[in-house]
């Protein structure tokens, strides 16, 4: 359960929501950046530890992620972090179990491993955190890539020898200050980022060459309410056909799609070639190898259910109702929890243009589906589409 209070900065009387129940989900690789000082080019070998402990190199690891959690401290929030036990998060942890609530979800080995690093993420992302936090280098970043994939929002700590991917914070401090952001109820940026390593056959041959691996989600460094992005924003209008432009161009072939009412949802569904499209009503879109056709207008509940089991592929399309800020339960009841499960939470969309998202002046985002157990797995960060190739990372509450 997400809760909130307010705080009042010192700089001036406006009230920020801070959510109180962030949950950061952390793993460290504790052999991370070792190779680098032992001259071996990367810590992926089985003997860089034994090697690295005879050349005098020390792990400095642990001291990047203090400066971390000493910067998180600073903004004197109430944290939740969900980690790995001994040096993969729970020995640098342990002079914070003062200050941040701090929970422990996977018992690492005293020597540790790539598995390790997989089956920690798994364990981690299981407990439902909003940002996962790890620290290594590309081929960190690699692992927890094949345990989350693309649907975890994480952001990575640089702590390596290589780090050419771009899921990488610069600082321990920048890491600090996005956690702050997103408890605050910032806008901040989503989007996705490349997954990389050195290409090792290349490597052998002396040339230095990446390979691309996948993409994650990210919290982008552009806050947008501190950038010249934000002072300038688009007018609505102009930002929802933007928004109606990428969502045409993402169609993807062979699926099924739930479009929800509202304003926005009834632009989207005139640009994909919906005519006359219900406005208060949930339209169903099945997009195909060579265009799309209409399949139900105005669907009932009992109709999409029914419908959804026919079709392997399937996406829902909800739109935030501005003012209220709520994305399901009001207006969209046709899209019940069991069909929310059966196409997977996954595959749920949320669009809105980012005039709506500023006029909640940082409310978290509600949802009352008429099932408990959905709304509490819909509680968190969640991408927002809001305009062409644009998305921001939004809390949903669940409020008992």
């Amino acid at each position: 359960m997400s809760t909130t209070n307010a705080r009042t900065t010192n700089a001036s009387t406006t009230k920020e929501v801070v959510n109180t129940n962030f949950r950061m989900g952390l793993i460290i690789n504790p052999l991370a950046g070792l190779g680098g000082p032992a001259g071996l080019k990367g810590s992926d070998l089985p003997t860089t530890q034994k090697i690295s402990s005879e050349r005098g190199v020390v792990s400095k690891v642990s001291h990047r992620v203090t400066e971390m959690l000493e910067g998180l401290k600073a903004g004197q929030v109430e944290l939740n972090i969900i980690t790995a036990s001994g040096a993969m998060g729970g020995d640098v942890c342990e002079p914070y179990n003062d200050v941040f609530k701090v929970e422990y979800v996977y018992q690492s080995p005293t020597c540790t491993s790539a598995k390790d690093t997989l089956l920690a993420a798994k364990s981690i992302t299981q407990a439902h955190v909003d940002l996962l936090v790890f620290v290594g280098g590309d081929g960190t970043a690699r692992n927890v890539y094949d345990a989350v994939g693309s649907n975890q929002t994480v952001l990575g700590l640089p702590a390596g020898v290589k780090m050419h991917s771009g899921v990488f914070a610069v600082t321990p401090r920048a890491i600090s200050s996005v956690i702050l952001s997103m408890m605050k109820h910032r806008l901040v940026a989503a989007r996705m980022a490349d997954v990389r390593d050195i290409d090792e056959e290349a490597f052998k041959r002396d040339q230095i060459r990446t390979q691309f691996y996948g993409e994650m989600q990210i919290p982008d460094d552009q806050l947008l309410v501190q950038s010249v992005k934000c002072s300038g924003l688009l007018d609505d209008e102009l930002m929802l056909e933007e928004l109606c432009s990428f969502i045409v161009e993402e169609l993807e072939p062979n699926t099924l799609y739930i479009l929800g009412s509202g304003g926005t949802l009834n632009a989207i569904k005139l640009s994909i070639g919906l005519e006359n499209p219900t406005l208060l009503g949930v339209d169903i879109w099945y997009q195909g190898e060579r265009g799309g056709e209409l399949i139900i207008k105005d669907a009932y509940e009992t109709q999409i259910h029914d419908l959804i089991q026919s079709y392997s592929k399937a996406r829902i399309m909800l739109s935030v109702i501005g003012g209220q800020g709520i994305v399901l339960g009001r207006g969209n009841q046709q899209i019940s929890p069991r069909i929310i499960e059966k196409v997977g939470i996954e595959n749920l969309h949320l669009v809105s243009t980012q005039k709506k998202i500023l006029a909640l002046k940082g409310r978290p985002l509600q949802v009352d589906s008429g099932s408990d157990s959905l709304d509490k797995k819909l509680a968190g960060f969640h991408k927002i589409l809001c305009g062409y190739e644009d998305a921001l990372l939004y809390e949903v509450r669940y409020s008992e």
